[in-house]
């Protein structure tokens, strides 16, 4: 419980304003006195400007070369000769013959060539940029306040002496309407007379 009352009292005495200067005076405005109170207190105002700096910093750069290498692979080669056989001959009293015909035959053969092939590397280059960011300062500013509270009433004139004069008046005419109540005795009072 101690803490907790410490806590909020460190915490009212950090966030109120200072008092610079009280100053109490008394004016007279429309023939109302008034005491005012200026006090000058110390308010903070942020302030946010735009620093320019410049900054270093890494950017990457690519660059393609076309780097040269073997490669070997097999290729076919065809080659045509001349190959001797017997033909086939459906009399068979006839002597045998040889003849010739042109005869392809394939070998796979090695060879080797130059090859391109692009080559990308990656780099880090140092670079330069302005940066523009923004910085808060802190300032304290001095305020009046002025505070009034009326303590006089406005003089007031000498009391005069007042006549009574009718305003207006009751007057009787033939034709109003009786405002005295009367009693109507009626018929059987006037024959017991």
């Amino acid at each position: 419980m101690r803490c907790c009352g410490l806590v909020l009292s460190l915490f009212f005495i950090g966030t109120a304003t200072p008092l610079l200067a009280e100053e109490t005076r008394f004016v007279e405005r429309d023939g109302i006195t008034y005491k005012e109170v200026v006090q000058t207190i110390k308010k903070p105002v942020n302030e946010t400007t735009y620093q320019t700096h410049t900054e270093k910093f890494y950017q990457e750069r690519f660059t393609t070369d076309m780097q040269e290498s073997q490669r070997a692979y097999y290729t076919p080669v065809t080659e045509y000769r001349w190959e001797a056989y017997t033909p086939f001959t459906i009399n068979p009293f006839a002597p045998p013959r040889v003849a010739y015909r042109w005869v392809p035959k394939t070998r796979w053969e090695q060879r080797t060539e130059t090859v391109r092939t692009p080559v990308t590397r990656r780099e880090l280059v140092p670079a330069e940029r302005t940066v523009s960011r923004p910085v808060t300062t802190l300032r304290m500013v001095e305020e009046e306040r002025v505070t009034r509270i009326a303590i006089a009433p406005p003089a007031q004139p000498a009391a005069s002496v007042a006549t009574r004069t009718t305003i207006g008046g009751v007057s009787n005419l033939q034709s109003d309407p009786p405002r005295i109540g009367t009693t109507y005795l009626g018929p059987m009072q006037n024959m017991r007379r």
